[in-house]
């Protein structure tokens, strides 16, 4: 067995995995393959014929993903026998709590590796959301663990419901990541730069009096944050 067939025998196995398909039995049947062959084919022992890559196409595998182990597995999204949606996206290795990387060891180490979790688990909201990115430029969200140059994710979903916490806004024209506080005693939008963990140390930048008829020419929420992540290498 070369070890391409068995690269591709692995993926072949993830795919029926993330399609429910929990037995070789069944997922052959769906193939319309004897059961005897789908083992071989998954156990790397015989080359999987171009009629089956097609049938896998037309399942919404992305076959170069088969082949080459890059991009995404599937071409769109798909359901799985239960009806679920399944979305594109990469695996992420989750490693175990007590990761060893003593001599010889690496840290990513196959035995080191949990299971793999699928980035649209992690932010449900990619999904479905209307997610959108901002490069934060500045250092007034350190304390909230924002800093510059970072990329952050917003949900732009105009539906959500609006809530204390950090957000992407424009003020006056100019594009902002702070933590907003919405009181409604005194009905008035805080704004706070957040330069510590403390948040009862955060410093209130301004406030807006959510009655102001001039508001909605001045201020605009974009989104509340999901997270962000820092992309330099």
């Amino acid at each position: 067995m070369s070890n391409f067939d068995f690269l591709v025998a692995n993926r072949l196995e993830q795919i029926r995995e993330k399609l429910g398909f929990s037995t070789q039995k069944a997922f052959s049947e769906k193939l319309g393959l004897k059961y005897q062959s789908y083992v071989n084919y998954e156990k790397g022992e015989r080359n999987l014929p171009d009629e089956i890559k097609y049938k896998l196409y037309k399942m919404g595998v992305n076959i170069s993903w088969l082949i080459t182990g890059i991009g995404d597995m599937f071409l769109s999204p798909i359901s799985d026998t239960n009806g679920n949606i399944i979305q594109t996206g990469h695996n992420i290795p989750l490693l175990r709590q007590k990761v060893s990387c003593g001599p010889g060891q690496a840290w990513d180490d196959e035995s080191n590796i949990d299971r793999y979790v699928n980035v649209f688990d992690l932010i449900p909201r990619l999904k479905t959301g209307r997610v959108y990115a901002f490069t934060v430029t500045g250092s007034s969200m350190l304390g909230a663990g924002i800093k510059d140059g970072d990329i952050v994710l917003f949900d732009a979903d105009k539906s959500q419901e609006t809530r204390d916490g950090n957000y992407v806004f424009s003020l006056d024209g100019d594009v902002y990541c702070k933590r907003l506080e919405f009181d409604s005693l005194t009905r008035q939008i805080k704004i706070f730069s957040v330069r510590v963990a403390d948040l009862e140390r955060a410093e209130l930048a301004t406030c807006l009096k959510a009655d102001d008829s001039d508001l909605s020419n001045r201020f605009n929420i974009f989104g509340r944050v999901l997270t962000w992540f820092n992309l330099e290498k």
